[in-house]
């Protein structure tokens, strides 16, 4: 960054991965937004704008974050705010503020409503852009200028009240409206200006509209726009040119429904025409009624190979209380001409909403099912996100829900949280799938990943992986701020019953110095491994859960064995299995995975009584995995 100009880093964390593999998709489309428009009213001649790179945002700690970002000398950090990463961002600022109390701290996206107080209260921050952000951001830096706080009121944006005498905060004051961009061609695109690059993930992601007619209750999109706002022709050509030039292998659009816009047709033969050859593949939302054979066939040739269709319900007062109607003939009108032209389709229905029952769930599941309507199923629970009008009416609508992300329902008048568990084990059994499975563990990491003392204490490369020998005198540990987000204790001992305590405090101290770990505990017997019982197991499983992180939440009203954002996994070699016995792999698995290495040559129809995964490697003996995850303790309501 120029030192003649006020630095400004804007920042997007991603999606927090399940297990170690590389995250994928946390494109900074948002900041590019920022930085594109401010640029364009001038501000770069007095801020120097940068989008933090996405492989450190993907890739390491939450100290690591920290020091990534201070180390940028920033003077204001802005953050783009979603569900999934709004309490590690809330952490990392509150440590750049105590780090330097003087940087600025601004925050966007759909978390930053006028009714989630937990976060514009939050004393780390300073500015938050309430609703579409381009151009309250452009008119913070404006109004940031000349003083510590704009002078004149700003459509938008949240500034933090005022200390009071007695140590108090003023009340906080609503924001005025902030009415979105009329053109959207100011905005489009951060590709077009070199901002963002396709080439990185090799995909594109354009919105060609801001809005939706629609007004379901469980969406926040409908708070925010009070219109249509269209990118023009000429804009989509640039942007689709772009990712044919740039090796981009997927377009994903972004629009809320993408068949709200009344030239569909003509905007799909537009697609058409910029995608000759089909050297990507779009991707959609779209609303079944209305689909039909004409636009079906449409859709394969521009190349749309799946798109996501929401049902979320077929209850008549379900339907009425989220104001969304679904036309059932319709809907399996549009959902089979695009079958019958090969696009696969995704389906969504949701449990939890208000006026469904267990029968009228039951009632969708069985239609769908019948039907055969759908390529792949997503069942949710339903989310009372903030700034919705489920949000708004919960306590009307007898809504109990997690107070933290991702938010979900516990409670209705009509369902129990058990009830809840029940209809998404049997919509699993029902589908024949798992919904956000977790991944194998992973069990094999380079000498250059893995920390030791001698090797890497001189070094400054990232660490993924930490192998200890409890009962041995205690090694160094790896320096907080170079270990990854998803990092791996492997821990090695001759008796974990005896060291079952030393090796809850490891895990303990990983957690303590970066909270939003994804941790993969790897528990490695070097003598009997009939000393990893299941009281040790829950030892280690409540200093993994000792605090909840977003994953953990998020996995809490799954069914199965319990999991999170930690998990502990057992390696053992298959000959011991026998050994050991059926009563101890069902007791163990409770609460953790366990890799079964070697046993080349068993059939699968010997594990046929238990849940297994076999893992692929180009290796002579594949190991075998036991499903199970490490325990964790029930939601609150708030």
């Amino acid at each position: 960054m120029r030192r003649d100009l006020r630095n400004v880093l804007l920042v997007q964390l991603p999606i927090p991965p399940p297990g170690p593999e590389p995250v994928r998709g946390n494109v900074p489309l948002a900041a590019g937004y920022l930085k594109l428009y401010a640029e364009k009213q001038g501000l770069g001649e007095h801020y120097a704008i940068e989008i933090f790179p996405a492989r450190l945002a993907n890739d390491l700690s939450d100290l690591g974050l920290v020091a990534a970002i201070l180390a940028r000398d920033p003077w204001l950090v802005g953050f783009t705010c979603y569900l999934w990463n709004i309490d590690r961002t809330l952490w990392i600022a509150e440590r750049i503020k105590q780090a330097r109390p003087e940087v600025q701290i601004v925050l966007g996206g759909p978390e930053i409503s006028a009714d989630n107080a937990w976060v514009l209260d939050h004393p780390a921050v300073d500015f938050a852009a309430i609703g579409e952000g381009e151009q309250t951001f452009a008119a913070l830096l404006a109004g940031l200028l000349e003083a510590d706080q704009p002078k004149a009121l700003i459509p938008g944006l949240h500034i933090r009240p005022a200390m009071r005498p007695d140590g108090t905060l003023a009340p906080r004051e609503a924001p005025l409206f902030r009415k979105p961009l009329a053109d959207l061609n100011e905005i489009s695109s951060p590709y077009l200006a070199g901002i963002i690059d396709a080439a990185e993930e090799e995909m594109l992601l354009l919105e060609t509209i801001r809005g939706c007619i629609f007004k379901c209750k469980f969406c926040y999109y409908p708070k925010s726009y009070d219109d249509l706002y269209f990118v023009s022709e000429e804009k989509i050509v640039a942007n689709l040119r772009h990712a044919r030039e740039h090796g981009a292998r997927e377009v994903v659009l972004l629009d809320p429904t993408l068949n709200q816009r009344r030239d569909f047709a003509a905007f799909l033969r537009l697609l058409i025409r910029e995608n000759p050859g089909k050297h990507f593949n779009f991707f959609g939302e779209l609303r079944a009624e209305g689909l039909n054979a004409e636009i079906a066939a449409l859709l394969h040739e521009a190349n749309f190979t799946e798109v996501e269709i929401g049902l979320q319900s077929i209850d008549p007062l379900a339907m009425d209380l989220m104001d969304r109607k679904n036309n059932l003939k319709a809907f399996e009108r549009g959902i089979r001409a695009m079958l019958e032209v090969g696009i696969k389709v995704k389906v969504d229905l949701i449990i939890g909403l208000p006026g469904d029952t267990v029968e009228s769930v039951r009632r969708g599941i069985r239609y769908l099912r019948d039907t055969g309507l759908y390529t792949s199923m997503q069942v949710f629970n339903l989310a009372i996100l903030p700034g919705t009008a489920f949000r708004h009416e919960a306590e009307e609508l007898g809504l109990v829900f997690q107070p933290r992300p991702p938010y979900y329902v516990l409670k209705t008048p009509t369902m129990t949280l058990e009830q809840m568990y029940d209809l998404m084990a049997e919509s699993q059994d029902v589908f024949e799938t798992e919904f956000d499975p977790l991944p194998p563990p992973t069990l094999e990491f380079a000498a250059e990943e893995t920390w030791n003392d001698a090797a890497r204490a001189e070094s400054d490369d990232l660490v993924r992986a930490w192998r200890v020998n409890l009962g041995d005198a205690m090694p160094g540990t790896p320096p907080a701020v170079r270990r990854t987000q998803a990092f791996t204790l492997w821990l090695c001992a001759a008796d974990f019953t005896a060291q079952q305590h030393q090796a809850a405090a490891l895990i303990t101290q990983l957690l303590t110095d970066n909270p939003h770990t994804t941790l993969q505990v790897v528990l490695d017997p070097t003598g009997d491994p009939a000393t990893l019982t299941p009281d040790v197991l829950l030892t280690l499983s409540e200093a993994c859960f000792r605090e909840t992180s977003y994953l953990d939440r998020f996995y809490a009203v799954l069914p199965g064995n319990p999991k999170g954002a930690k998990r502990l996994a057992i390696v053992l070699p298959w000959e011991d299995r026998a050994k050991l016995g059926l009563d101890w792999v069902d007791d163990v698995a409770h609460y953790a995975a366990i890799a079964w290495q070697g046993g080349e040559g068993i059939a699968d129809d010997e594990l046929a009584s238990h849940e297994y995964l076999v893992e692929k490697r180009a290796t002579p003996a594949a190991p075998r995995y036991e499903s199970g995850a490490s325990a964790i303790d029930q939601p609150v309501a708030p």
